[in-house]
């Protein structure tokens, strides 16, 4: 064997697959001059070209169990239809409770109410009911909503399914716990001094450079004390999906002391003063108003650090649409919500539906098999189901989302993979599935929703506008009555 052939002939072969490793872990870089594509060159061998067509036909004929939703189409159509309205589904006599309710998870696709306000109006319009529903605390998009005016102090703690501090605290029913605090956080700089810096004083370093040192600045969070008790206000808007006052409202809470309460303002007048249950369990505190009212302000001590899940507002009868987004969520982990907890809050507001939609936030173009995404999601649903038995669950898929290569913008190829594991979810679970994908148009629809005059979805091609989301609402709404779009 002639080693002066096969040593050369190793050392390129290493060398080039050292190159291909080194390719396959830079990421792609979009730009005008030089742009970097991204090398999946082994993956690229051992996948199929016609991997991502065939996944996309799958995509749009998954399977779903068609009587899943069932049981609350039939408590839809005993519902007693708002005088003067039509049904919108056959209505059928029957036993009701007079209210029907939902509890909407998703991620920052419904922040602002979106999809969930137009599904909520279109509900209240025909068989009555009056609210938003549940409020959180504080909430990142208060101002980008427009059902309900919403403020509140700085000096409230938030854990949320995002937050890594303090798994052991239970998050409440809408994805959060607020606790309140003598003190905020802040990021502020911190100029810490160089030490790879050549000192002033080295011989080697003349005097104008020693001048244009500069110390190294760090981000850091601190503490910002304040004599403020937390506070949050809610304010009724006169709009669609939204009401002109507040009727019947609610505060859940748990953790409190003997000693704990909770100061109430109503349209800015004298608060009043609200003993609170203490313990651990998920206690509720109705402070309804003997007269509706345009504005609420509730006040809480910043040295008693209960747990404050959020506020309702509702009526007894009519039907309810809660929003609860999680901006980043990728719907595992839901555990982080106690099943003790869940019941809990399931005594006092009684779903009769929760609807999940996620996957955006695990999407990667360069992903071909989401199994252990969807083991990570039977576990949510299992423990939806344990805590609220009988409650029907609905897995809206992810919606289409464009990429942008040298051809342009297209279909992530990763998008119908991701829809097909959320429906083999679905069917695995006896969950209904509503296929926003197919809904939508299936592959590369997106850029017709960011193209139309006026667009329904905005220009980063991911994120449904507005007028997007009463469209995806519609369809949904349909799906959910089991009528076919008109």
């Amino acid at each position: 064997m002639n080693r002066d052939f096969f040593r050369p002939f190793f050392i390129i072969a290493l060398a080039a697959i050292l190159v291909g490793l080194i390719a396959m872990a830079l990421p792609a870089w979009d730009n005008d001059v030089f742009p970097i594509r991204k090398m999946p060159w082994f993956s690229a061998l051992r996948s199929r070209p016609t991997l991502v067509d065939s996944t996309a036909y799958a995509a749009l004929k998954a399977e779903h169990v068609p009587s899943a939703l069932d049981p609350f189409r039939h408590s839809l159509q005993a519902m007693p239809v708002a005088e003067g309205k039509k049904a919108l589904m056959e209505h059928k006599s029957g036993p009701s409770q007079g209210r029907l309710r939902i509890a909407y998870y998703s991620d920052s696709t419904i922040e602002g109410d979106l999809i969930t306000a137009p599904l909520r109006h279109s509900f209240q319009n025909a068989y009555g009911g009056k609210g938003v529903g549940m409020m959180p605390i504080t909430s990142i998009v208060s101002g980008f909503r427009q059902t309900i005016r919403h403020s509140f102090s700085r000096n409230w703690e938030s854990l949320s399914f995002m937050s890594f501090k303090k798994p052991d605290i239970s998050l409440g029913i809408t994805g959060y716990t607020f606790i309140p605090r003598p003190y905020y956080s802040a990021h502020v700089s911190v100029e810490e001094p160089d030490s790879t810096a050549v000192s002033a004083d080295s011989s080697a370093v003349s005097d104008s450079l020693a001048a244009m040192e500069k110390d190294a600045v760090k981000q850091a969070t601190t503490r910002i004390y304040v004599n403020e008790d937390p506070w949050v206000e809610y304010k009724a808007v006169d709009i669609a999906g939204g009401a002109g006052s507040f009727d019947r409202i609610r505060l859940f809470y748990s953790h409190a002391s003997d000693s704990s309460s909770v100061q109430v303002s109503y349209e800015a007048h004298n608060p009043q003063t609200f003993r609170l249950s203490s313990g651990g369990a998920v206690n509720m505190l109705d402070i309804s108003p003997v007269q509706p009212v345009k504005s609420v302000k509730l006040i809480f001590s910043r040295h008693d650090p209960l747990y404050v899940y959020g506020v309702s507002f509702d009526s007894r009868t009519g039907v309810f649409v809660d929003n609860y987004p999680i901006r980043g969520y990728s719907g595992m982990y839901f555990n982080r919500i106690h099943e003790s907890v869940l019941k809990g809050f399931q005594r006092y507001l009684n779903y009769d539906l929760v609807i999940l939609q996620y996957g955006e936030n695990v999407s990667n173009p360069a992903n071909k098999d989401y199994n252990n995404y969807k083991n990570a999601m039977q576990k949510t649903v299992n423990h939806i189901q344990d805590a609220l038995p009988g409650v029907p669950i609905l897995i809206v898929s992810a919606h289409d989302r464009s990429i942008k290569d040298a051809s342009g913008y297209h279909t992530s190829p990763d998008i119908p993979i991701l829809v097909k594991a959320q429906s083999e979810l679905a069917l695995k679970t006896g969950a209904a599935f509503f296929n926003l994908y197919e809904a939508m148009g299936g592959q590369n629809s997106m850029i017709s929703y960011v193209q139309q005059n006026p667009p329904l979805a905005s220009s980063d091609y991911t994120h449904f506008n507005r007028r997007g989301a009463d469209h995806v609402a519609k369809m949904l709404l349909q799906f959910i009555v089991g009528k076919s779009d008109e």
